[in-house]
């Protein structure tokens, strides 16, 4: 349960001073705390995904005049992704006020798009209870440093894994789900990936998108491309 204290703290660390308090509330409390949508962050989080990517999208756009819409659309999924929403989360030190289950807290494995999820959440409740004015300043703020590194984006290795099998063979990789194992709050998902005059390459993951970029790391690697 979060406390007036909390709050504060809260409020301290973002910068912002919410006028309705139970947004805040609500953006940190997790699905596995409140299966009720009107009490936990989940419908929060869908309206910050979209906030965040006009946000950042129209900042590219204003930034990289001379950019191609496929290099902007490669730097707006760098900076938008759940990868990059759990970093700013770590970096605010703010993941602590979390309002988890207990089995949710022990999973490891999940915890980057918890944390994805939670930035979302935030930039929701600022949104419903400022405006979106404020929210982009408040994006732009907490984003600030990434927003310096786009210049070189890194190509995660799915897509740069199709751009080469397209180029080469006319044909995207091909994936396949092998298996799921684990319990429920720890998956295992086993999947494998080739393309054109390759073996099947195998990784597991968390989820399935992780799994699958995995096993293009591990197809890239063997064709030694970096």
């Amino acid at each position: 349960m979060m406390r007036a204290n909390d709050i504060n703290q809260l409020e301290k660390i973002l910068g912002i001073k919410f006028s309705n308090k139970i947004l805040l509330k609500q953006a940190f409390t997790h699905k596995s705390r409140s299966i009720n949508i009107s009490l936990n962050n989940e419908r929060l989080e869908f309206l910050g995904d979209r906030v965040l990517g006009l946000v950042i999208a129209s900042y590219l756009n204003d930034t990289y005049p001379k950019d191609t819409e496929g290099n902007l659309d490669k730097k707006l999924a760098s900076l938008v992704n759940k990868e990059t929403c759990s970093k700013v989360i770590s970096e605010l030190k703010i993941d602590q006020f979390l309002n988890l289950s207990k089995a949710q807290k022990q999973n490891n494995a999940g915890k980057r798009k918890i944390l994805g999820d939670l930035c979302e959440s935030i930039i929701g409740a600022v949104f419903m209870d400022k405006g979106f004015d404020q929210t982009k300043k408040f994006i732009l703020k907490i984003w600030s440093e990434k927003l310096k590194k786009t210049e070189s984006v890194i190509i995660d290795p799915k897509t740069k894994l199709q751009e080469y099998s397209l180029k080469l063979f006319k044909k995207l990789p091909e994936y396949k789900y092998i298996s799921n194992s684990g319990p429920s709050h720890r998956p295992n998902f086993k999947v494998s990936v080739s393309i054109e005059k390759t073996k099947n390459f195998i990784a597991s993951g968390s989820s399935k998108k992780n799994a699958e970029t995995s096993a293009a790391k591990k197809l890239l690697d063997h064709l030694k491309i970096k």
